[in-house]
């Protein structure tokens, strides 16, 4: 537990150096369309933060970029700390057919939040290092991450962004 604590405590050091590709600069800016209305199919670079986790060569989770060497995600998608056959693809629009515009990228580190538990979930986020940086383009691009301080108001719009077939209904968590 003392390990995992130090290594979150780092991988956040970490996305905070100069080193780290910066928040402010690159992050939130899709640089095409940004527009989705009623769950429907996103144009092209719309949330170019999206990303989509395979293990075996499916789909079972997503995630957002947030600097061009991490990913965070939900740690209920990681039972283990394993990056066997763990692929991110970035820039993909679809999870059937040609993805012109996407990468991929093994994962060299699976960091779940210290205090994960499930059930009742609390925690539930993880962070996940790239095997190697990615390049900025119009549809990778990273989100951007709330100051500590941010306070959110009702009424406060957001948005959900991932992959579902059509029709099927989302589990909404408070």
């Amino acid at each position: 537990m003392a390990l995992c604590r130090v290594l979150c405590v780092a991988a956040l050091l970490g996305l905070l150096s100069p080193e780290s590709h910066s928040q402010l600069a690159d992050c939130g800016q899709p640089a095409l369309n940004t527009r989705i209305v009623g769950g429907e199919v996103a144009p092209e670079g719309s949330w170019p933060w999206q990303v989509s986790l395979h293990r075996s060569g499916s789909h079972f989770c997503g995630g957002s970029l947030i600097n061009n060497e991490w990913v965070v995600s939900a740690a209920h998608c990681f039972s283990s700390s394993s990056t066997n056959n763990l692929v991110v693809y970035l820039g993909r629009q679809r999870q059937e057919g040609s993805n012109p515009n996407e990468v991929s990228r093994t994962v060299s580190r699976v960091i779940n939040h210290p205090s994960y538990n499930s059930p009742p979930k609390d925690n539930d986020i993880s962070l996940l290092k790239l095997s190697s940086p990615v390049t900025f383009t119009n549809y990778i691009r990273p989100v951007c991450l709330a100051a500590p301080d941010s306070v959110f108001h009702s009424g406060t719009d957001s948005w959900v962004t991932g992959w579902a077939r059509s029709g099927q209904e989302v589990e909404r968590e408070g």
